[in-house]
């Protein structure tokens, strides 16, 4: 007899999440569960979100020099390092004051202001130093949007693992990490213009998948996806999909592939999927979707 799934869901971040578990844990251990994620889920969201001016993030906004900060944060910004490198600079989570005066910022008022602040170049102004530690040489507000949502699902899945668990889900609004077990799930690729349909399907044994579209956060002439050289969203690239070993590079690579080549980024291991406006696709060989 299949085991039925465990869930249970939560609002954090801006968005929804959702957790099912096939292990078939007793409830007091998933409430333990449940509770542990939720718990880790705030905190993530408190210290690193440029939504909140109480968050450590607006707190480095207002510092320079040598500053002793979360291991998470470093994470993150390692992988920030290496997709801009390889990008040429189209990644660079230092465009969080660029965001906030185009109108996408802590208040949403979704108003852009007649001066936007230049995006500081990332190698320039920003060093890691150690595991704990970063140097800032500019004033910069950082925006962890780009990969942060994909970290925390590599944190969820984790600490799962740690737990002992073999099957489960984690789900953060589309960016996905399963741990199969050896069964398959099979995932949608979400149609970018009616949430309510796919224009395809793909199984997934282990790892994550990824998503971001440009109809997601759209106000004025832009999207959540901002190239900081030029302060536009493309329009070439209507919508991504990438599987990855890990959520935070699949999702990292989401946002890189609205602005630039894949082939740029073939030291990196990851399979994609491309749609653009005339809903034409592109992908690599390795991404067997069943498209419609």
């Amino acid at each position: 007899m299949t085991q039925e799934p465990q869930r249970f869901s939560y609002e954090s971040m801006g968005t929804f999440w959702e957790v099912t578990i096939w292990d078939g844990v007793d409830q007091t251990v998933f409430a333990t569960l449940r509770s542990a994620i939720m718990s880790q889920s705030k905190q993530f969201d408190e210290t690193f979100s440029r939504f909140k001016k109480d968050s450590l993030i607006w707190e480095l906004s207002k510092k320079k020099g040598l500053q002793e900060v979360p291991e998470d944060l470093v994470k993150m910004l390692r992988i920030y390092e290496k997709l801009n490198r390889i990008s040429g600079g189209v990644l660079n989570p230092l465009i969080g004051f660029a965001l906030s005066d185009l109108g996408y910022d802590a208040e949403y008022s979704l108003k852009p202001k007649d001066t936007v602040r230049p995006v500081p170049d990332f190698t320039a102004a920003l060093s890691i130093i150690d595991d704990t530690h970063i140097e800032l040489r500019e004033s910069a507000l950082i925006d962890l949007g780009a990969l942060g949502k994909g970290f925390f699902v590599d944190k969820i899945a984790a600490y799962l693992k740690r737990q002992g668990l073999s099957r489960f889900l984690v789900n953060g609004s589309g960016d996905i990490y399963y741990s199969g077990a050896g069964t398959p799930l099979r995932a949608g690729l979400e149609h970018p213009a009616d949430p309510t349909k796919v224009i395809g399907v793909i199984d997934i044994n282990e790892g994550a998948l990824c998503a971001s579209a440009s109809n997601r956060r759209k106000w004025d002439k832009y999207h959540h996806t901002l190239d900081p050289k030029t302060l536009t969203s493309p329009e070439e690239i209507i919508a991504t999909w990438v599987r990855a070993d890990s959520a935070a590079l699949a999702d990292g690579l989401c946002t890189c592939l609205f602005m630039t080549e894949p082939e740029k980024f073939a030291e990196l291991s990851f399979e994609y999927c491309l749609l653009n406006p005339a809903y034409a696709i592109k992908r690599s060989a390795g991404f067997q979707a069943e498209l419609f």
